[in-house]
């Protein structure tokens, strides 16, 4: 029986149609698989394989520790940036809007807030909208 049919009180009922019912022809059957021509079997991960040798070779740990930290304490953001989201984690966003609705944003050109060449800055809600 086809999908779009539902068994009700004891005999089939076509279904409402539903917003994504154009995507089913194309949609992955059972044991299908999404990505045909993706990574083979039997490819070497380069992840798994860096875990092996770390695990193989420890010492190594530390001297990959050291030179992150190294390139931290000269500027290197990069390396400053992986070692956080190592130790602590990605940083999640978080919008928090507080007040009553409706809320009204007002969006204003860089140019009347920057002082651009001398000029004097503008202030919201001067000038142009």
């Amino acid at each position: 029986m086809d999908s779009r049919y539902v068994k009700y009180q004891g005999r089939y009922k076509k279904k409402a149609p539903q917003r994504a019912d154009h995507l089913e022809p194309h949609r992955w059957k059972p044991g299908e698989s999404g990505n045909k021509t993706g990574r083979p079997r039997g490819v070497i991960s380069l992840v798994e394989e860096l875990k092996k040798y770390l695990r193989r070779n420890p010492e190594d740990v530390a001297s990959i520790i050291e030179a992150l930290v190294k390139q931290g304490k000269i500027g290197n953001m990069t390396a400053t940036k992986e070692m956080l989201e190592r130790i602590d984690g990605k940083v999640a966003e978080k919008h928090q809007i507080e007040g009553s609705l409706p809320i009204k944003l007002l969006f204003v050109p860089a140019s009347q807030v920057l002082e651009i060449e001398g000029e004097k800055p503008k202030q919201l809600g001067e000038g142009d909208n």
